[in-house]
This record gives C-alpha cells, sequence and structure tokens, in this order.
C-alpha cells in the first residue's frame, strides 16, 4: 500500500518538474522521435526522483507514504541512511528495473520476466529485503514509534 501511495506523490511531483522542464525549454514529447533533448528531459527527472528519494530517505527523513504506514528505511545496522547510501538505493532501483528492460529491448519480450525478481527476492532473503536493498546494504523496518515523530 505504502508504494501504492508513493506512485500517487510520485506522479504529482513529475507531473509538476515536468511541467517545470516543459516550459523553459519549449519542451513537447514527440512519439517515436528521440532526440538530445527528449533524453534531456529523462535526465532530469531521472535527477529529480533521484534528489526527492536521496533527501527522503536519508538522516531519517520519511516521505508521506513512509510516516502514513509507520516505514523506515535504514542501512544494515539499523542508522537512518548517509545521502550516499540513499543514493545508491535508488540508482540500485533503478538498475534491478532497467536491466531486464534493456535486455528485453534487444533479447525479446521474456526478459520482462526477470523485472519482480528484484521484489521476489524478498520472499527467498533471510531478511525479507528485496535485491536492490540487498545490493544497497539496506533495509525496510516498520517502526510505530517513528509515526509519532
Amino acid at each position: 500500500m505504502s508504494a501504492t501511495y508513493e506512485s500517487v506523490v510520485l506522479f504529482a511531483v513529475v507531473v509538476f518538474f515536468g511541467y517545470a522542464f516543459s516550459a523553459l525549454f519549449s519542451y513537447t514529447v514527440r512519439p517515436g522521435v528521440t532526440g538530445p533533448i527528449d533524453w534531456a528531459f529523462r535526465g532530469w527527472l531521472f535527477l529529480v526522483l533521484g534528489v526527492y528519494f536521496a533527501w527522503f530517505w536519508s538522516r531519517g527523513h520519511r516521505t508521506l507514504p513512509m510516516k502514513t504506514f509507520e516505514v523506515r528505511v535504514v542501512d544494515t545496522r539499523g542508522r537512518p541512511l548517509t545521502p550516499a547510501r540513499a543514493a545508491l538505493r535508488y540508482v540500485c532501483a533503478w538498475a534491478t528495473l532497467l536491466l531486464p528492460a534493456g535486455a528485453a529491448s534487444h533479447g525479446g519480450p521474456a526478459w520482462l520476466l526477470l523485472i519482480p525478481v528484484a521484489f521476489f527476492w524478498a520472499l527467498f532473503d533471510g531478511q525479507r529485503r528485496t535485491l536492490y536493498d540487498r545490493l544497497s546494504g539496506t533495509r525496510l523496518v516498520i517502526d510505530p514509534a517513528a509515526a509519532r515523530r
């Protein structure tokens, strides 16, 4: 549920910053056409989302959905993430999504079946961590006391 709620918040973030980019650079999406401005737009959104998550995952900060569902992201020792560790988690999460998607674009759609592996990894992990949490040295914890902070 937290991820669903987060997607609603992220929709607003992407619309706001996407519109800002569009207004500053007179950018419009052209289906089927990819040029330097399209890559700049993608890079802009990647950066905006990276800053969003790195800020809210580091130093004990939490997003609104994380506060609502009493969830925190911590390192393997239970400490708040550093900004660098939060950024690493963000990059690892994207990598576990984009590597199968990239393989699918070159090797066939069967590679898309690997996308859920990052999440199903938690079913077999002794600490119930996703693949990107394992790679970045982080984990999610339920913290009812944090909801009151």
